[in-house]
């Protein structure tokens, strides 16, 4: 069942980028066609079960199609999360430089996670479940918009 539920949310998400394209888009896209596409993703996203190479093939593609639609606002740190996984899918059990490696890019990816988590909580309304880091990170503040001021 969970085989057939994730070829479902590949396929839905694989429509959303081809209709993206077809209309102009591809890369960079608005919050909405975000939100909707991860709508459709969400349950991968948040909490994928991985026990095959099929699985992470899986959540590599809904990642780097994902990564298509997201707004420039977090796209960098999308493309963050893409490549944390990526090291990841290449650790191989028992090699310490693999593990390692891997151990250093999540530890990279810590404050792309939480920017990701807070803006997709903010923008689109979901909880992405509880981002755990090593070190601590500040929840980003927007920036104050150009000749804007309290005073």
């Amino acid at each position: 069942m969970r085989h057939a539920t994730l070829a479902v949310m590949t396929r839905r998400l694989l429509l959303i980028a081809a209709l993206t394209a077809a209309c102009g888009g591809g890369t960079s896209g608005d919050a909405v066609e975000f939100c909707d596409a991860l709508a459709g993703s969400l349950t991968l996203v948040r909490d994928p079960v991985i026990t095959t190479e099929a699985e992470i093939d899986e959540v590599l593609l809904t990642y780097r199609l994902l990564g298509d639609l997201a707004p420039l606002e977090i796209a960098d740190d999308w493309q963050t999360l893409i490549t944390n996984i990526e090291t990841a899918s290449t650790v191989v059990p028992n090699d310490r430089d693999s593990v390692q490696r891997a151990v250093q890019q999540a530890y990279a990816s810590e404050r792309s996670a939480v920017a990701v988590a807070d803006w997709v909580r903010t923008r689109c309304g979901y909880d992405m479940g509880p981002v755990t880091t090593i070190a601590p990170q500040a929840t980003p503040t927007p920036a104050e918009p150009p000749g804007v001021s309290d005073s």
